[in-house]
């Protein structure tokens, strides 16, 4: 049956978060959005449905690729296809042509993600002229590992967006990736993301974002200290903080191989639990 390329904006939400589901629900990590939780995940992340392509056999959807847009860069959000349509060719077909959408849109760069033991996707992307790039790490941490000593101080609760526009650039010295970008976080502080802090002479100097846990998990999403004031210092206490407020398994996703972040972790008695390279191509 011959394989034809779509506008993901031909599509509804309900299709779409079907399809995305489907063509991840047996790798490592999953994805398992619910129709809502999808539309939000477009939002958060500057998808354009209308760059991004599904592929069908005849009238049924069987893979997908989305593309994200900030200024000249791009980000392919995803790309995924139905494990009994896998070996056609179709994830080929689906990265070439966008690809192609990202030229004409004037972009310089496009990232993305892949698991690092993927093989077989590593080998596509750079068949197709993709650079290998750094190394992120997935951390965690296991309720079963117990709680961590109490610190002396206390971290209080704090509004995210001030603390994201006052002291996010400043505080990463290594770029973050797409999903921890600032422009990213602000928009999961528009969905009720919330802040800690640990707050010196009425100044942050070491924060988490992140949500509530939820099923016995808590996901963060952004770490950062003042590196004035230094990681064994207010690092140390921001975490353990965390840890005294929730005691539940918790994990930080994509953290960069060359950042500080990951002594702090080390030391905090969290795993690394998956490793991403990024991968980029010059457009």
């Amino acid at each position: 049956m011959p394989i034809s390329l779509h506008p993901a904006s031909e599509f509804t939400t309900d299709q779409l978060t079907a399809l995305l589901n489907a063509s991840y629900d047996d790798y490592a990590t999953p994805i398992r959005f619910r129709p809502h939780q999808f539309d939000f995940f477009i939002h958060a992340h500057d998808i354009l449905l209308s760059q991004s392509l599904v592929a069908q056999a005849g009238d049924v959807p069987i893979g997908v690729v989305l593309l994200a847009r900030r200024e000249e860069r791009g980000w392919v959000a995803g790309l995924g296809v139905a494990p009994e349509h896998r070996g056609r060719g179709v994830a080929r077909a689906l990265m070439s042509n966008v690809m192609e959408h990202a030229r004409t849109l004037g972009l310089q760069r496009l990232q993305l993600e892949v698991l690092s033991d993927n093989a077989h996707a590593r080998k596509l992307y750079e068949d197709l002229g993709w650079q290998l790039g750094r190394e992120l790490l997935v951390w965690e941490r296991d309720e079963e590992q117990g709680p961590l000593p109490i610190h002396r101080e206390r971290a209080v609760k704090i509004e995210p967006s001030p603390l994201l526009e006052g002291y996010f650039d400043a505080w990463h010295e290594t770029r973050p990736c797409w999903q921890r970008e600032k422009a990213t976080l602000l928009r999961y502080a528009e969905a009720g993301m919330q802040g800690w802090a640990i707050v010196r002479n009425e100044t942050p100097v070491a924060y988490v974002l992140g949500f509530p846990p939820r099923q016995g998990r808590m996901h963060l999403l952004d770490v950062a200290v003042d590196p004035e004031v230094g990681y064994k210092s207010a690092g140390r206490a921001m975490i353990q903080n965390l840890h005294g407020m929730f005691k539940t398994t918790t994990q930080l996703p994509n953290e960069p191989v060359d950042s500080q972040l990951n002594f702090l972790f080390a030391a905090m008695a969290y795993h690394v639990v998956l490793r991403q390279n990024e991968m980029t191509f010059e457009l």
